[in-house]
C-alpha cells in the first residue's frame, strides 16, 4: 500500500519543486542527510544505507568529502607542528620539495614522479654562479644527500596517510641508494702535524672533541652548568638521539676545562670571540680555522666529524669494550658502534685461534679436543716406552709415518 500523498520513506525534495533530493537517515537518535541529484538516486541510496545499518556495516565517515590540499600546504602544516630537533634540516628539505612538487595535490604525487626526480638528482650536472661568474661544475649529489631528501618526503606523506588525506604513500615503493659507510679517523702523525699548525686556543677545541667524542653541535653549545668536575661527568640534555647523555670526562678533558677561563665572563665553555654571551659558531670555526689547518697539514679528506671517529677508534684500539664505547659516544644502537670493531686488537682473534691446528701462534698446536699437541720428541719417547706404559695401539696403523712428518716439519 502506497504512503499517504505519495511520499517515499526517508527521502524528500527541499525546496519543493527545486529538483534537489535529500536522504534522511536516523542513527542512534541523530539525523543524517545526504544530497542526491535525482529522486531515483535518493531512493537507491536510502535503501543501501538502511541495508548497511541492519548489517552493521554503516560507516558515515566514508561519505565525508575531504578537501584536497597541495604538497606545499601540507609541508607548511607539518613544519608548524614539527618537534624534531633537526628542524633546520626539515625546513631545508621542505623548501626543496615545495619548489619541485609544491603545486601538486597530495593524491597526484606518484611513485613514478619520485623515481624520475631521483634519477635526475643522481645524474645532475649543474654550473653554479658565484658573484656573477661561472665556477667549476659541482657534480652530482651524493647518495646520502638524495636519500635524506626522499626520507623527509616519505615521512611527511606518511603523516598524511595517518591523517586520512592519502590512502597510500608513494615513496614507500621507492628504492633508496646504498650508502657507503665512511669511518675516517686521524692518525697520531696527522694529529701531531695539526697541533703544530694551530694556536693553543684553537687546538683546545680539537683536543676536547677527541677526549669526549661529542658531536659538533653539542660541543660548541656546551655550557658550564652541564659540567661537573667533581664527578668527572658532563650532561647533554637534548642530543641527536633525544635521550639525555651523561658523558664521563677523562683526565685530559678535565685538564683542558681547567685551563679555560671562559667561566668568568660567559655561560658557555667555548664562547663567541665577539659576544661572550653567545656560543662560538661551529660553521665559522670549521671554515676559518679547522679546514685551513687541515690543508696546511696536508690532510685533504678530513672533516670535523672525523674527530668523533678518532675518539672511538683510539679507545677501541686501546682495548676498550665496545659497549663502553657505545655509552661514551651515546649511540642508541650497538650496531652503530660495531663499525669500529675491526680496530679492536682482539676482535675475532680468539675465535679464529680456538679452531687452529697451531694454537695461538706458539710452536705447539691444539688437538681435536682443544688440548695441546705434544712435541714429536715426546711422541717418539712414548712409542719407545710403549711396553712400559702398556700402549694398546694397532700395529698396522700409520702412526709412525705421522710422527716422521711431524719431525720433518721446520
Amino acid at each position: 500500500m502506497g504512503r499517504k500523498y505519495g511520499k517515499d520513506r526517508g527521502i524528500l525534495e527541499k525546496p519543493i519543486g527545486s529538483g534537489k533530493w535529500w536522504v534522511r537517515l536516523f542513527v542512534n537518535g541523530r539525523e543524517r542527510r545526504y544530497r542526491c541529484d535525482s529522486k531515483s538516486q535518493a531512493k537507491t541510496l536510502y535503501g543501501r544505507l538502511k541495508a548497511e545499518l541492519r548489517e552493521g556495516t554503516y560507516f558515515p565517515e566514508q561519505f565525508i568529502q575531504t578537501k584536497e590540499v597541495t604538497l606545499r600546504t601540507w609541508i607548511d602544516r607539518y613544519l608548524e607542528g614539527s618537534t624534531n630537533l633537526s628542524i633546520q634540516n626539515e625546513r631545508h628539505y621542505g623548501r626543496f620539495w615545495k619548489l619541485i612538487l609544491g603545486k601538486r595535490m597530495l593524491s597526484q604525487v606518484t611513485t613514478e614522479d619520485c623515481r624520475r626526480i631521483q634519477a635526475k638528482l643522481n645524474a645532475r650536472r649543474s654550473k653554479v654562479k658565484l658573484r656573477g661568474k661561472e665556477t667549476r661544475k659541482t657534480g652530482r649529489l651524493s647518495p646520502a644527500t638524495i636519500n635524506r631528501r626522499f626520507a623527509f618526503l616519505r615521512h611527511v606523506l606518511m603523516v598524511a596517510v595517518k591523517d586520512g588525506l592519502l590512502t597510500r604513500n608513494p615513496v614507500t615503493a621507492l628504492k633508496f641508494f646504498p650508502e657507503p659507510k665512511r669511518t675516517r679517523y686521524y692518525t697520531d702523525i696527522e694529529l701531531t702535524r695539526l697541533q703544530a699548525l694551530m694556536e693553543k686556543e684553537h687546538w683546545a677545541l680539537v683536543a676536547f672533541a677527541i677526549e669526549t667524542g661529542l658531536r659538533r653541535a653539542d660541543q660548541f653549545s656546551l655550557k658550564w652548568s652541564q659540567v661537573t668536575l667533581e664527578t668527572s661527568t658532563l650532561v647533554i640534555p637534548l642530543p641527536k638521539g633525544g635521550k639525555t647523555l651523561h658523558i664521563p670526562l677523562s683526565e685530559g678533558a678535565k685538564g683542558l676545562l681547567r685551563s679555560l677561563d671562559s667561566f668568568l665572563t660567559s655561560p658557555y665553555v667555548f664562547p663567541s670571540p665577539d659576544n661572550p654571551l653567545k656560543p662560538r659558531s661551529p660553521i665559522c670555526f670549521v671554515a676559518k680555522v679547522f679546514k685551513p689547518a687541515l690543508k696546511k697539514a696536508g690532510i685533504s679528506d678530513g672533516r670535523w666529524h672525523d674527530l668523533r671517529h678518532t675518539a672511538a677508534s683510539r679507545r677501541v684500539m686501546a682495548g676498550v669494550d665496545l659497549y663502553a664505547v657505545k655509552e661514551i659516544l651515546g649511540h642508541r644502537d650497538i650496531s652503530t658502534t660495531l663499525r669500529y670493531a675491526h680496530l679492536s686488537p682482539g676482535f675475532l682473534q680468539d675465535a679464529v685461534n680456538r679452531g687452529s691446528l697451531f694454537g695461538t701462534g706458539t710452536k705447539t698446536g691444539t688437538s681435536e679436543l682443544g688440548g695441546q699437541l705434544p712435541e714429536p720428541e715426546q711422541v717418539m719417547e712414548g712409542i719407545e716406552r710403549k711396553d712400559e706404559i702398556g700402549w694398546l695401539g694397532d700395529q698396522e696403523s700409520n702412526l709412525g709415518s705421522k710422527i716422521q712428518n711431524l719431525m720433518s716439519c721446520p
